[in-house]
């Protein structure tokens, strides 16, 4: 199995914490730039796990991902705002039921998931200003801290696992972690908040 190079895990953590900052505290304002960086990470995640599952160069197949996931997230952003929101919705319910989740069988997950995914979907077409605050403040929590947690401690987001010979991909998702990640999403949300309506007070 290939290793990345050494400066690539700190370089993408740094990416990550900038977008996470962005899109926690200014989400709504930035919004269609914050479609492209998030769909840009969620990409070169999710290509990376596919590299390890076909034991290929993770690096490679997650620098294909981050192309991929911006090109994404640029069309959506110009051409598709409302389908735009609705993804990042189902991203922000995603990761955050992911950790507490864990203990359930796959398909559960999965069922789970969806169902809560396309709730949030058609909730974002409602309620999309409130949607977009609370999903760009809940996902740059989300990167905030596991961002923060790697270069305090090295730790990682996955963690590779040997199973009958082969490596496979395991996103490591702690409940603390993901505690503290709602609470720093929840702080950007008031701020967002804030900013939004109590401008449109004065």
């Amino acid at each position: 199995m290939g290793q990345n190079p050494d400066y690539a895990q700190p370089l993408v953590y740094g990416i990550a914490a900038l977008i996470g900052l962005l899109s926690c505290f200014s989400g709504y304002r930035l919004f269609k730039l914050m479609v492209i960086g998030l769909l840009a990470v969620a990409g070169a995640a999710g290509l990376a796990w596919v590299g390890f599952a076909y034991g290929e160069q993770p690096l490679v197949w997650s620098l294909g991902g981050l192309v991929l996931g911006a090109v994404l997230g640029a069309i959506l952003a110009v051409f598709s705002y409302t389908i735009a929101v609705g993804l990042v919705a189902s991203l922000f319910v995603s990761l955050s039921l992911l950790p507490w989740l864990q203990d359930f069988d796959v398909m559960n997950q999965v069922y789970i998931i969806g169902v809560a995914s396309l709730g949030a979907s058609l909730v974002a077409i409602f309620l999309t200003t409130i949607m977009i605050q609370l999903a760009t403040a809940m996902l740059g929590g989300f990167l905030i801290v596991h961002s923060a947690l790697f270069f305090a401690t090295g730790e990682t987001i996955h963690r590779i696992v040997e199973e009958d010979g082969s490596w496979t991909l395991d996103l490591n998702f702690d409940h603390r972690v993901a505690g503290a990640a709602l609470v720093i999403g929840l702080i950007g949300f008031l701020v967002q908040s804030r900013r939004t309506f109590g401008r449109g007070k004065k």
